[in-house]
């Protein structure tokens, strides 16, 4: 193989792997989940295990119900705020048919008389 065809030949090589890896990567990207920073008002629902440990929060509102992610804060929304209504700033993303929110912050919403 001449010279001038083995250097096309490798030029040819290095584009092709340069296109199979970007499309690769276009392929996961479209793979995670889509990300919202939010303020919404709630419901707020605590399941709790036969020692009393919380092992389920969910945000209710009107449109949604919010499955709140068990870290810190959001174990800290659902023993400070059990059955109340509530403002929560977060990170809402949607796994499946899940919608996920991690807890920010929150406040207890007043009621109107």
């Amino acid at each position: 193989m001449s010279a001038k065809k083995q250097g096309m030949c490798i030029v040819f090589l290095a584009m092709l792997t340069t296109a199979l890896l970007a499309s690769a990567g276009f392929a996961a990207e479209g793979s995670e989940p889509e990300t919202v920073k939010v303020k919404v008002e709630g419901f707020v629902s605590v399941l709790r295990d036969a020692n009393d440990v919380v092992i389920s929060v969910q945000l209710v509102t009107d449109e949604e119900t919010y499955d709140v992610v068990l870290d810190a804060k959001g174990l800290e929304l659902g023993e400070e705020m059990e059955g109340e209504d509530v403002e929560v700033e977060g990170v809402i993303s949607k796994e499946d048919d899940y919608m996920l929110l991690k807890v920010l912050t929150f406040k207890a919403i007043e009621e109107e008389m």
